[in-house]
């Protein structure tokens, strides 16, 4: 139990939605690359997003920031939502990660594997 209490003194907190991951999400935007290390940062991030560039993807992970923010829901589920938003647009670096590495294709021109049909 003094382990995970030290543990979570150590987290660096400094105001709500600023909870310091320990390690940053890198995320690609044209030539720039951005590191992303709070839910504050997530959602300053999102609302520079181009606007003609948002759909469904995008609500859900602007919505789990404000959640975070306002605390209705941890950090890290916030966090994981931005990341499947930077995975599915195409912005995320994995970096040592194969966890967060995706192939080429996008989310959308996946087909089924061979002798499966696709439900009607």
């Amino acid at each position: 139990m003094d382990a995970v209490a030290g543990a979570a003194r150590k987290a660096k907190v400094n105001a709500v939605g600023t909870m310091k991951t320990g390690v940053p999400l890198k995320v690609r935007v044209e030539d720039e690359i951005e590191e992303i290390d709070s839910v504050s940062e997530a959602a300053d991030f999102l609302q520079r997003w181009p606007l003609e560039r948002r759909g469904h993807v995008y609500r859900s992970a602007l919505n789990a920031c404000s959640a975070a923010i306002a605390a209705q829901i941890s950090e890290a589920d916030a966090m994981k939502v931005f990341t499947g938003f930077a995975r599915v647009t195409g912005i995320l670096i994995a970096e040592g990660n194969p966890a967060m590495a995706m192939d080429a294709r996008s989310v959308q021109s996946r087909t089924p594997k061979q002798g499966r049909q696709m439900p009607k």
